[in-house]
Order: structure tokens, then sequence, then C-alpha cells
């Protein structure tokens, strides 16, 4: 039995706590599905922030953009602190299509995330962008298996020594 993706589609095989997350996401805001600053992040670890996308695509959702917000405003901070040194976007894609064409949606949606940053204010020079394809995957699953929690982008924020 599949779960209901964060975007309302029937998905494959999701966790418990997939749908509990989708779920709290959709009760609580974009903060309970995809801000992961304080889930296991120890001392001394980079701040990151965590937004998904839907299938195959690479525009936000309304659930992304508060992700986003709150990552530049975490970045202001940082910067404003002394302590900030760069951010790195990272792009994720799921299993499904070529290594090419995971590789490019993956680039395409960290780039979509890095254009966001700057519309809040962020200097672009500041920001780096990968794209990292099925590489890393939050969930793992065989090949050609479509995950939402796999179609992702990372925001991490950098201090001098990281």
């Amino acid at each position: 039995m599949g779960a209901r993706s964060l975007n309302g589609g029937i998905e494959g095989p999701v966790s418990r706590r997939s749908v509990l997350v989708a779920t709290a996401a959709t009760l609580l805001g974009a903060t309970a599905a995809s801000n992961v600053r304080a889930q296991g992040k120890s001392r001394g670890d980079p701040e990151q922030f965590v937004l998904y996308f839907d299938f195959a695509s690479a525009k936000l959702s309304s659930v992304a953009r508060p992700v986003i917000n709150q990552a530049a405003e975490a970045i202001r901070q940082t910067a404003a602190k002394g302590n900030f040194s760069h951010v790195k976007v990272i792009g994720y894609a799921d299993t499904v299509g070529t290594p090419e064409g995971q590789d490019r949606l993956s680039l395409r949606r960290a780039n979509t995330v890095r254009d966001e940053l700057v519309r809040d204010g962020i200097d672009v020079d500041s920001i780096k962008t990968e794209g990292r394809g099925k590489l890393e995957p939050e969930v793992l699953t065989d090949d050609q298996v479509k995950n939402p929690r796999n179609r992702r982008v990372r925001i991490v924020i950098f201090r001098p020594g990281d």
C-alpha cells in the first residue's frame, strides 16, 4: 500500500515516519517536514535546512518557500555574528530515470534554491551549488523507485574552519 506524498499523489512504500512527517507538514507547515536544524544536529555541525520537491520537478512548493526564508535568516544571523564562511546548496533526485537526467535535475533543484536565496538577499558569491543525482539517498531504494524523501535540497551553512 502506498502513502500520500506531500503533494497528494500516491507514492511507493513509505515508512510510517514519512507518513507522520507528511501529516505533520500538512498540519504545521514547512518547519515540521523540511527544517532539520534541530534534527540530528550535534554541537559543531553546520546548520542545515532540507526541502522536498515533487517528482521530476525543480519547482518550489508553498511548503518549501518558508524553509528557504528561514535559511536566509539563519545565514544573515550567522554572518552578523562574524561566523560565516559560505553556503552549500546540494540537490538530490530519486532513482527514477537515467543517471544523467538525475544529475541534471538535482542541479536544477539546487540552482532554484540558490536563486531564491539570492532573492532573499544572500550574496550569490557566498553560495556554492552541487547536484548529486541519486547519490546519498535519504531512503535507500532500488533503481527506478520513486521516493519523495530522496527528491530534496539541503542548504548547509558553513562557518570558518568547517
